[in-house]
């Protein structure tokens, strides 16, 4: 992954660092509950970061078409035996 892209992810995990410590803080009081909060995120974004081939290869894992990427309609289609109207 390039740097802007790797700046880019950065930034867009300060948002939910930002609002959720808010949130967690006004709901907990407690510090704990928000450094245990922020070291989980940052502990995602590092993953991510540093090997992004990891959660892709989770994600395929969890795919039940097993790799193919195919459209919604045709997702439903397989799953209920259905043929496309034309």
């Amino acid at each position: 992954m390039e740097l802007k892209r790797r700046l880019g992810v950065m930034i867009v995990c300060g948002v939910p660092a930002i609002v959720g410590s808010g949130l967690l803080w006004a709901l907990s009081k407690t510090w704990f509950v928000v450094y245990g909060y922020l070291f989980l995120l940052a502990a995602a974004l590092l993953v991510f970061l540093v090997a992004p081939q990891r959660i892709t290869s989770l994600v395929q894992l969890l795919n039940p078409v097993s790799g193919k990427i195919k459209g919604l309609s045709s997702k439903l289609r397989e799953s209920f035996g259905t043929q496309s109207v034309q």
